[in-house]
């Protein structure tokens, strides 16, 4: 790596680490990009060689994000060889993934531009579409060990039935640390019980 090359990367990083700090403690929408710079110990002007708009920024943070929770998956899928630790373990993960990343949570997990257009125009769009696809291919693959193991139903519609499993996870993930208060009072269960309840309860709807 060139002496150019690694300016580049050690100012984009700098960058890209003080906004996701901002961002963690203001949001997006309260950041400006006097703050980044200021916080970066850098112009303004700087910000923009490199990126062209705070979205820009906020997407190749969320990206960083999903490249993480990919990786994570991964390491799920090489430590159990069996459907049911799997998922148990994906989906512990999935609420330590809401714990350390509360403001992106949605976003990570949320809607992710496929416009081929927009994507053509922009490599970090692309980019967040590609890991995104390679986290369903894996979920895919786990569905389908399932099934070949005789744990999971065999006629699932397969990929309605990971999306709506999908959505269901996460929003009892966020329901469970916005409403963790009112859970207790009402249900007597903490947070980590209330959310293994959900965890069972939802693999009991498509198990074999």
């Amino acid at each position: 790596m060139t002496k150019k090359e690694k300016l580049i990367r050690f100012n984009k990083e700098n960058i890209l680490e003080t906004a996701e700090m901002l961002f963690s403690n203001k949001g997006i929408e309260k950041t400006t990009m006097d703050e980044i710079a200021k916080q970066a110990d850098c112009s303004k002007s700087t910000i923009y060689v490199y990126f062209d708009s705070k979205e820009e920024i906020y997407n190749h943070i969320i990206y960083k994000q999903m490249c993480e929770f990919y990786n994570i998956i991964q390491t799920c899928f090489n430590s159990y060889t069996d459907f049911e630790n799997c998922y148990f373990s994906i989906c512990n993960n999935l609420e330590s993934i809401y714990d350390n990343n509360p403001n992106y949570f949605h976003s990570i997990m949320g809607n992710i531009n496929v416009n081929e257009s927009d994507m053509a125009k922009n490599d970090i769009l692309r980019n967040i579409y590609e890991v995104g696809e390679k986290i369903n291919d894996m979920i895919i693959s786990l569905f389908q060990k399932g099934i070949a193991e005789n744990y999971l139903q065999k006629n699932l519609l397969l990929l309605p039935t990971i999306y709506t499993l999908w959505a269901s996870l996460t929003n009892a993930i966020m329901l469970a640390n916005e409403k963790e208060i009112y859970i207790y009072k009402r249900m007597k269960m903490n947070k980590t019980d209330f959310l293994q309840f959900s965890f069972e309860l939802l693999l009991s709807s498509i198990k074999e």
